[in-house]
């Protein structure tokens, strides 16, 4: 990627433009004591000036070690520095040109005009259309290849939620419901968040499997994102970065894995991954497969990492669209803010035909990564305490509420609901993505789905509290100390 007056171009990010003010990129230095500056994608670049040095600690770069009598005047050019620095930092936040509220909800992506829709509204008639085209070809097919059953064929969604690191019931679940040997072929698989990091691998099948035991048994926080306070002190959009979520992902979305999925939506299948838009406000659900198809796998992999993107902690992520003339850049992150899970774009429910030779035998999956039944558990009187359990209570609430609209689709299209949520005991606790505690709540939820997974049929809102905490009992014993 070349950088000329502050514009960085690229296939990718045309006209992409941000600040080229120098800034100091983390508080550690290794081997580039330069100053450095950063693009909306999350490269880092040097600004022109950049001396070799060995990895040392950001204290002895400003001043720490040499002679006495030289530590004064180094502190007096650290105390100079430091003020440049802070002065060129203020605006190290990316330069964008957003839409406008005239443009803004019919600007599209370059190269792939089809690769999402507004969650909170009803799918537009004509892609209402070929999605129903496409799933009447593909259970046609399905019904045909099976012998013409009188008993129809299945159908199966799977709705997978944000929950952190509690993402490792989700995959611990899908490896054990592999081994058991009935896990079927899903035709749409939706994401939110963590959600959105396991739905590509559970939409490509068994074959994903082994990836999700990685990511949720052997990777660490490190592998996620590494804390760059001194950045957002500084200006920028977020107190940790996700460069290194980024270099996880490479590892795993490469070529031949889009391709799977491209293959799989050229089936008629469906993988789709929600995201907010923050300059709207408002839910985006972006057709993955559709990305897939067109080989935009940069576009593919930002989209999972802004799903997951949580707004102050992670920065947000920049995506260039256009209205066919403009580009202008977006900024979406974590559609955990929106949604805590997805079904699809409103009207997704009529996508399915009605009017076919065969009965189509539906079910929705439900994966909460999350704990449903939480225990009583006195606050603290601090206000940090009080201001994250209050967060904590209203992203309950919203998850409740997401699950019994899932669930009132399920009736109108007569449909089966089925819910799996992380046992009782089973609280991230432990700090960031610890390890030991997502491989462990990975094999209590893999050992669960070879024994059968206890899938509930109501909501919890329509169970009642003590219902709830009695069905839950089913889901294993808690984590060990």
């Amino acid at each position: 990627m070349a950088a000329v007056s502050g514009v960085a171009s690229s296939a990718a990010e045309p006209g992409r433009q941000w600040s080229a003010w120098p800034c100091v990129t983390t508080a550690r230095a290794t081997g580039r004591t330069g100053s450095t500056w950063k693009s909306p994608a999350g490269q880092y670049m040097p600004s022109g000036v950049a001396t070799r040095s060995g990895e040392r600690s950001m204290a002895s770069v400003l001043g720490g070690g040499g002679p006495g009598v030289e530590r004064p005047r180094r502190a007096v050019a650290a105390v100079l520095i430091g003020a440049a620095l802070i002065a060129g930092c203020t605006t190290r936040a990316p330069i964008r040109t957003p839409p406008t509220p005239e443009t803004y909800a019919a600007v599209f992506v370059p190269g792939a005009p089809d690769a999402r829709f507004w969650g909170d509204d009803t799918l537009p008639p004509d892609a209402l259309a070929a999605a129903e085209q496409r799933l009447r070809g593909h259970l046609t097919r399905r019904w045909r290849a099976d012998g013409r059953p009188a008993e129809g064929v299945d159908f199966a969604i799977l709705a997978l939620s944000g929950g952190g690191p509690d993402g490792a019931f989700s995959a611990g679940l899908l490896n054990g419901w592999t081994e058991r040997g009935d896990r079927p072929e899903f035709d749409i698989v939706t994401g939110i968040s963590v959600g959105a990091l396991i739905a590509p691998f559970a939409f490509v099948g068994p074959s994903g499997d082994d990836a999700l035991r990685t990511i949720f048994t052997e990777l660490d926080g490190t592998s996620v994102a590494e804390l760059a306070i001194f950045n957002a002190l500084m200006g920028a959009l977020g107190i940790a970065d996700t460069q290194p979520l980024r270099a996880s992902l490479r590892q795993f979305i490469d070529e031949p894995f889009l391709a799977k999925v491209a293959e799989g939506f050229r089936e008629g299948r469906n993988l789709l991954i929600g995201t907010t838009n923050i300059d709207a406000g408002r839910p985006v659900i972006w057709n993955m497969g559709a990305i897939a198809e067109a080989g935009l796998i940069d576009l593919f992999r930002e989209v999972m990492i802004a799903s997951a993107s949580i707004p102050g902690a992670f920065p947000p992520v920049a995506i260039d669209v256009t209205d066919g003339t403009n580009v202008y850049t977006e900024f979406h992150v974590d559609g955990g803010v929106t949604h805590s899970v997805i079904l699809g774009p409103s009207g997704v429910d009529s996508a399915v035909p009605r009017d076919l030779p065969f009965p189509v035998n539906q079910t929705i999956y439900v994966i909460q990564n999350n704990a449903l039944a939480t225990p009583f558990e006195p606050v603290p009187s601090r206000l940090m305490a009080i201001a994250t359990r209050s967060l904590s209570t209203l992203i309950r609430g919203q998850t409740n509420g997401d699950l019994t609209a899932i669930y009132l689709v399920a009736q109108a299209l007569g449909a089966d609901f089925r819910l799996a949520f992380v046992p009782p005991g089973f609280y991230a606790s432990a700090t960031g993505f610890d390890p030991a505690y997502m491989r462990a709540l990975f094999e209590r939820a893999r050992e669960d789905a070879l024994d059968g997974v206890p899938w509930l049929e109501q909501p919890p809102g329509m169970l009642g509290r003590q219902a709830l905490v009695q069905a839950a009992a089913g889901f294993g014993s808690p984590v060990p100390d």
